[in-house]
């Protein structure tokens, strides 16, 4: 196979990568110069986003859910601009793959580094014949490396989702995938892979790639893993808008995104047992409109976190009341106040307990569902069965 870094010598002038050019313009200024051709402002950060979606035929029943979810995740980059505009330019690679009939490109870009702002809505999504999922990773990798590596403010964050194993690539081996990935990522690159139906983890482990999420093969599973990445891409730019400095070296500038890409996927799973908090960490526990905490994760939120006596619901010392009595609709209507208190309070970590599960006597199911907003909120933490109750497994480091 062939080195997918390699270039000729005109590919390499063309990329300025120190070839004479006979006009006397040294290389920094080739670069900037290249970077305004491109519409790029060389003193902000170059957001490179690229999904690469599975259109093969065992898509074809989330077909809809998967359209939504590509439309979501153009918002979700269209929000960052907007919100990040004075040190961020976004934008778009979006490709699909499978193996249908001859004259049809098994990996197709629909979209090609575009701007995020002339971006539309996306619908030609049609699931059909079989998956070349290392070809459609390697190929469109490769594309972009070839077109972002010589600048020093370019930042990737690559999203996979596919449901089901490699079936008909033709060019890329998974070894070969593997090594390209690892170059990538000591680039500072960011992958996740959203899978189904398959070994998620095996494949990644081979893969080498790290932020890990399955989703069942049905349209809550679906969805809620958009959901639940999203919100991760959301976090993401928020760091990397907190520490970009066009003026620092490139080596810190490396330092800096491998250390943004390490955490791209937050650890969200409550622990099964909590005895003590990060100083940013809250307990969330079930309560009764009174305040009695006698019992359960109630009491022990008082003798451990600070929770007081009286008090139903809210913030109390590092710990937060969900009053879980008085009626399904009135729990309901506690939960959706806590998720709104947590997302405005991003620098605290919310570890939900299995509230409403115990004295309350609520079935796991009927409790769990009342968090899917939670998905959205990137610093609250649910149980784990909660997550496979709203169709998703995540995946401690």
């Amino acid at each position: 196979m062939k080195n997918p870094f390699k270039k000729n010598k005109c590919a390499a002038q063309q990329a300025n990568e120190g070839c004479p050019t006979g006009n006397g313009m040294n290389n920094e200024t080739q670069a900037v110069n290249g970077q305004e051709r491109q519409g790029l402002d060389p003193n902000k950060a170059h957001v490179y986003n690229l999904i690469i979606v599975d259109e093969s035929g065992s898509m074809s029943g989330l077909e809809q859910v998967t359209i939504s979810g590509i439309n979501e995740t153009i918002a979700t980059i269209k929000k960052a601009q907007e919100d990040y505009a004075d040190k961020q330019q976004h934008f778009l690679t979006l490709v699909c793959f499978d193996e249908r009939r001859e004259g049809v490109p098994p990996v197709r870009t629909h979209i090609d580094a575009m701007p995020i702002a002339s971006v539309h809505d996306f619908y030609d999504y049609h699931p059909t014949g079989c998956t070349p999922l290392f070809d459609a990773m390697g190929q469109s990798l490769t594309r972009l490396h070839g077109r972002i590596k010589d600048d020093e403010n370019a930042s990737a964050v690559v999203t996979v989702i596919t449901d089901g194993l490699e079936n008909a690539s033709r060019e890329w081996s998974g070894e070969a995938l593997r090594k390209l990935i690892e170059q990538l990522k000591e680039e500072g690159w960011a992958f996740s892979y959203m899978g189904s139906c398959h070994d998620v983890v095996e494949v990644t482990m081979n893969l080498s790639i790290d932020h890990v999420m399955q989703f069942d093969h049905d349209d809550l599973g679906a969805s809620n893993t958009w959901h639940r990445d999203n919100s991760s891409k959301l976090a993401y730019y928020k760091r990397l808008n907190c520490d970009f400095n066009v003026h620092d070296s490139l080596p810190d500038k490396m330092s800096k995104r491998r250390a943004h890409a390490r955490v791209y996927y937050a650890d969200r799973i409550t622990p099964e047992w909590i005895d003590q908090l990060a100083e940013n960490e809250i307990f969330v526990f079930g309560s009764n409109p009174d305040g009695n905490h006698a019992g359960g994760a109630a009491a022990f939120a008082v003798k451990n976190f600070g929770a007081i006596i009286g008090q139903g619901e809210g913030m109390q010392g590092q710990s937060y009341a969900i009053p879980t009595t008085g009626g399904y609709t009135l729990f309901a209507q506690a939960v959706r106040r806590f998720v709104e208190f947590a997302a405005e309070h991003p620098d605290k970590r919310f570890l939900v307990t299995r509230v409403g599960c115990g004295n309350a006597g609520y079935d796991l199911l009927m409790v769990a569902r009342l968090f899917a907003d939670a998905i959205r909120i990137e610093n609250i933490c649910l149980p784990e069965k909660f997550w496979e109750v709203l169709g998703l497994k995540l995946f401690r480091k």
